[in-house]
């Protein structure tokens, strides 16, 4: 049932492009039919040499009717392909955007359990070998199903004693292939695995290659990307040593027509029973059938990687989204934050346990406690990054299951501790799709105390950032990032400790920026380096997800729990590093 739905799943994803995909098969059979024509007046050539009186004008105009039909069986073969590959490219372009956007509205959750490899081989790899099933395989597989048959009926036609010698290399091959494919679904599930473990693998390399040069590492020295590679090699040996065999045989049968065909049509040919062109005809159009046959069995084993492939896709496409309501929050809201009794766990573990807290409005708090405490988990469930298992989120009174997301997002901004960069200008980087105008993101890069270095490079704006642009220190990049929230401007801010990465100089100037970020704004921060927040209204102290202490600063040092325990070592470490 699963392949039949991956089947569907396929077709279905044709939509439009159905008609070009059944015209791209129509004229691929049409082909086929077409490049029997020329064997079909060969023969009637034989049979007119063979008489008594030759007609060479006959022979002659029949010569130039092969020449005719050959090349509009090359116009007729082009535009199948022209038909088929419009469709694929067009099927393959939907269907990707179709993914990306799914797996935009998908819950973080999907990508805790889903590792980058597999996710870039299911859009990349998977997606793009539809494009050789759709291409090629559709209308090859309609010319390989009707010609055949057509060539059968002519040859039982001609004499049915003889066409019936051709079903023994067939039926011996079809019993061949039929050992040869057994288990093939397993096969192609641990293959498909082998692939997505390795793509995680070599990203994984890839981004830790710094750190392996510092070493003086190299790839055989990672283990994990030793074992992964020597694991997927050995497969690929261990299938072949299973198969190379049995598909030999295969081969040599359906290309071993001419073997039964030559000795049985001779004696028959010996007998009477069949004249020289019958048989000269039966060699050509024998090799002709087998050759399209053994397309259409080959096409199994192709056919059981990409529906496999597709169910990797389908997987993907088929995760149910996050549902949201259709309230709306108004334009100039309180921003007043209420987690009620929320739980939340990954896979069985609970990270947040029936923790109620409320952020009033315009105020800053700060969520502080030891790795692992829920600090960063407890800030991303306001976002919907995960929906709670039990209790809610409210956002001035609203759940914000019932609220829109897009509207829920343009009432939240997210400054992460990691900053993602496009490989695009700075200018780009800063508006992140918005439309905002030149003038405004000058201005929010100012209050981000990041206008200056921009404008000290030779592109001012307009410089490239990534592989092909300049690179940037970690404090620049979180001076970016939050230019993006202050262009934002939204009520509602989570703070991942954005200071961690930057040096003294850079700092200053962060703290600096989020003054004006966190300006009459609702702020919730995740903090490592106490003394950035000092200040802020409320301090909550997280421990295994729960809350075990909230408080101002001078409230917390006094109570001499678990935050004055933080901030001595804190202290200590910070008057060590000064030393």
């Amino acid at each position: 049932m699963k392949e039949k739905s991956n089947l569907n799943f396929i077709l279905e994803v044709s939509g439009k492009e159905r008609f070009k995909l059944y015209m791209s098969a129509f004229l691929s059979i049409v082909s086929s039919l077409l490049s029997m024509i020329p064997y079909i007046l060969m023969y009637n050539i034989f049979l007119e040499l063979f008489k008594d009186s030759v007609d060479y004008q006959k022979i002659k105009s029949q010569a130039i009717t092969v020449g005719i039909f050959i090349l509009i069986k090359i116009v007729v073969f082009i535009l199948s392909g022209v038909f088929s590959h419009i469709a694929a490219f067009t099927i393959l372009y939907e269907l990707r955007m179709k993914a990306v956007n799914h797996i935009s509205k998908l819950h973080m959750g999907f990508f805790k359990g889903h590792t980058i490899g597999e996710v870039k081989k299911t859009i990349n790899e998977d997606i793009e070998k539809l494009e050789n099933f759709i291409a090629h395989q559709i209308p090859d597989l309609a010319s390989a199903v009707v010609a055949p048959i057509i060539i059968l009926l002519y040859l039982l036609f001609l004499n049915w004693k003889l066409a019936l010698v051709l079903f023994i290399p067939i039926i011996l091959g079809f019993l061949i292939q039929t050992i040869v494919f057994k288990g093939m679904k397993e096969r192609m599930q641990k293959y498909h695995s082998l692939v997505q473990k390795l793509n995680s693998t070599i990203i994984q390399y890839i981004n830790g290659m710094n750190v392996m040069k510092a070493f003086n590492l190299s790839a055989k020295s990672f283990k994990n990307y030793k074992d992964t590679t020597e694991e997927y090699a050995d497969y690929w040996t261990e299938i072949t040593m299973e198969t190379a065999p049995l598909y030999s045989i295969f081969l040599v049968l359906i290309d071993s027509g001419l073997l039964f065909i030559i000795p049985i049509g001779g004696i028959m040919f010996l007998n009477k029973e069949i004249n020289v062109s019958t048989y000269i005809l039966f060699l050509i159009l024998s090799a002709n059938f087998l050759t399209s046959f053994k397309q259409l069995l080959e096409f199994g084993g192709d056919f059981s990687m990409l529906l496999e492939g597709a169910g990797k896709v389908r997987n993907i496409i088929e995760q149910d989204i996050q549902v949201h309501g259709n309230k709306k929050l108004e334009e100039n809201i309180k921003g007043k934050i209420e987690f009620n009794n929320v739980t939340f766990k990954y896979d069985k573990e609970d990270v947040i346990k029936n923790l109620t807290l409320c952020v009033e409005p315009k105020s800053v708090v700060a969520l502080v406690g030891p790795s692992g405490s829920g600090k960063t988990t407890l800030a991303q469930l306001v976002g919907r990054f995960w929906d709670v298992e039990h209790g809610s989120i409210k956002i001035d009174g609203i759940d914000i299951k019932e609220i829109e997301m897009e509207n829920l997002m343009d009432k939240i901004s997210f400054v992460f501790q990691d900053v993602f960069m496009l490989q695009d200008s700075i200018l780009e980087n800063i508006k992140m799709g918005s439309n905002k105008s030149k003038e405004e993101v000058v201005e929010a890069s100012k209050k981000a105390q990041i206008h200056d270095f921009v404008m000290s490079l030779p592109d001012g704006y307009n410089t490239k950032i990534g592989e092909d642009g300049i690179k940037l220190s970690g404090g620049e990049k979180q001076r970016i990032s939050i230019a993006r929230a202050i262009l934002k401007d939204s009520p509602i801010i989570i703070l991942d400790e954005v200071t961690s990465y930057s040096d003294i100089e850079n700092e200053s100037k962060i703290q600096h920026a989020l003054k004006n970020l966190l300006k009459n704004k609702t702020a919730v921060i995740i903090a490592h380096r106490l003394y950035t927040i000092k200040n802020a209204d409320n301090i909550v102290v997280l421990n295994e997800g729960e809350i075990v202490e909230q408080g101002d600063h001078d409230f917390l040092i006094n109570k001499n729990g678990m935050y004055r325990r933080l901030w001595d070592i804190y202290d200590y470490e910070v008057a060590k590093e000064g030393a």
